[in-house]
């Protein structure tokens, strides 16, 4: 087993494990323990500061993701990177702090009325931000050593596991929501320390700049990198962030909660899908350096397969089983069913690309891949604006599924046409039918107890759809797992 699927295993196992805590924070506790406006804030105040740390880190981690491979030398030297990394990423912090000094009373004041507690607890947006950026750069820089699961324990599950610390001394009475917000930001901060103290353990830490190094060339290089980097990184987290603040801005914050809950359980079937691009990045840009497109077109093909099984095993799952999801929320929450099937979908078909956009973000079309975002703006502003007014959340989760869809997709032809490498084959297909026949065989279970209703449909859907992808061999990675779990327990025994 290599260490791009070691790592992925282990990295998938740490954010289902942090989705299970997840589940239980957001989906069993929040509901019945805050209201909708205080989770709306919560997660209005993250998406915001997601978004300004793209604009904070001024494109480095589109540096980090192509050019480290050019830098790797001496153990935590590397010709001074994380030095020249940390200090662009301050002077990127200082520009955000500036914009916030002179955009914060206006944002404020627009959402006094519709989001009073959102225009209090801005004042959090500073420490947040910071933390937000230093975490993702250390974290890339983590990755790009050949350890991508760290950061996924720390942010995945760890940071859940505070999280539901101070949920439970809220609800205890113990804190108040004030203090409620303010334990989440420092447990932000968390995760921060602990990836910082392992990198400076095994000598990884030198913030020494090596100028000297840096050849016109690639200083040339690293400034166009950034440029893009950082058009494209605040592309990246339109899907995740904007919803929510089209919705905030047209609906208020309640429906930012709903729409919250709601979205959570389509974010399962990406997970898989960060972990393999996640370690697959530091092994691509190696490929990409020597040009080994043999090498580039077998985990691209690989990632594809596995993340179309897996993501469809789960729409499956919470298609069969969303009448069962709205009998565990409260009232308020039973029109966001579309809003999990459309977003769900929409993940879906964008992971089944695989590691397409890794693929082109360390390949010389990375431009391309900057225009590509643009059109994703472009289409999930456009369709927002049509359908919020229109459908409410359910709109906002339409536009969502159509950009994704559109954008993903262009992304495989471009791949396809300028390289001749495409993710898709037969294997897809028969993958499809065996997963419209595990439907079919949830929706003829007869509703039971809600546990145990739970329990039936989803058991029998794993069994049909697994004993599919088994016996017709349609995933070599999740049958050599399968096989070496097997071999471990027949040694065992």
């Amino acid at each position: 087993m290599g260490i791009v699927q070691r790592q992925t295993i282990r990295g998938t196992a740490w954010s289902y494990l942090g989705a299970l805590l997840g589940f239980v924070n957001i989906i069993l506790l929040s509901p019945k323990i805050f209201t909708t406006g205080e989770i709306g804030v919560v997660q209005l105040l993250l998406s915001f500061a997601t978004m300004l740390a793209q604009f904070s880190s001024l494109g480095f981690t589109n540096v980090i993701n192509r050019l480290f491979p050019y830098f790797r030398g001496i153990r935590g030297r590397h010709h001074g990177f994380l030095g020249l990394a940390v200090v662009i990423t301050l002077a990127g912090f200082i520009a955000a702090l500036v914009f916030l000094k002179y955009y914060a009373p206006h944002f404020e004041q627009a959402n006094l009325e519709r989001s009073p507690l959102i225009s209090r607890y801005s004042i959090y947006l500073p420490a947040l931000l910071l933390v937000t950026v230093l975490f993702n750069l250390l974290d890339n820089y983590n990755k790009v050593l050949y350890d991508a699961v760290l950061g996924t324990f720390l942010r995945e599950f760890l940071f859940r596991v505070l999280n539901l610390g101070l949920i439970m001394l809220f609800w205890a009475g113990i804190i108040d929501f004030d203090s409620y917000v303010f334990g989440y930001v420092v447990s932000q901060g968390v995760p921060l320390i602990i990836i910082f103290i392992s990198l400076l353990i095994r000598g990884e830490i030198s913030l020494r700049l090596e100028p000297g190094f840096i050849t016109p060339h690639l200083k040339r290089e690293i400034i166009i990198l950034s440029l893009f980097g950082i058009l494209t990184g605040i592309s990246t987290v339109t899907l995740t962030t904007l919803d929510k603040l089209f919705i905030n801005t047209y609906l208020g914050e309640a429906e930012v909660g709903i729409y919250s809950i709601a979205s959570y359980f389509a974010v399962l079937i990406t997970l898989p899908g960060r972990s393999v691009s996640k370690i697959s990045i530091p092994f691509l840009a190696e490929s990409w350096k020597k040009n080994d497109l043999e090498k580039i077109e077998d985990m691209y093909v690989r990632s594809s397969v596995s993340q179309y099984a897996v993501g469809l095993l789960i729409f499956i799952g919470l298609l069969v089983n969303i009448d069962n999801i709205f009998r565990l929320l409260p009232d308020i929450y039973s029109k966001s069913a579309a809003v999990i099937v459309l977003i769900s979908f929409g993940n879906l078909v964008s992971g089944s690309a695989g590691v397409n956009g890794v693929v082109l973000s360390t390949s010389s079309l990375y431009r391309y891949q900057t225009w590509l975002m643009f059109i994703l703006i472009g289409l999930f502003v456009g369709t927002s604006l049509i359908f919020i007014p229109l459908f409410g959340i359910t709109g906002a989760a339409l536009a969502s599924m159509i950009s994704n869809i559109i954008y993903s997709m262009l992304g495989v032809l471009l791949t396809g046409k300028r390289f001749g490498l495409w993710p898709y084959n037969i294997l897809h297909l028969k993958m499809t039918l065996v997963g419209l026949a595990a439907l079919a065989a949830g929706y003829f279970i007869p509703q039971m107890p809600l546990i145990s209703d739970i329990i039936a449909r989803s058991l029998l859907v794993t069994v049909i759809f697994t004993a599919g992808v088994w016996f017709w061999k349609l995933s070599d990675d999740l049958n050599g797992v399968a096989e070496s779990l097997m071999d471990r327990f027949r040694r065992k025994r």
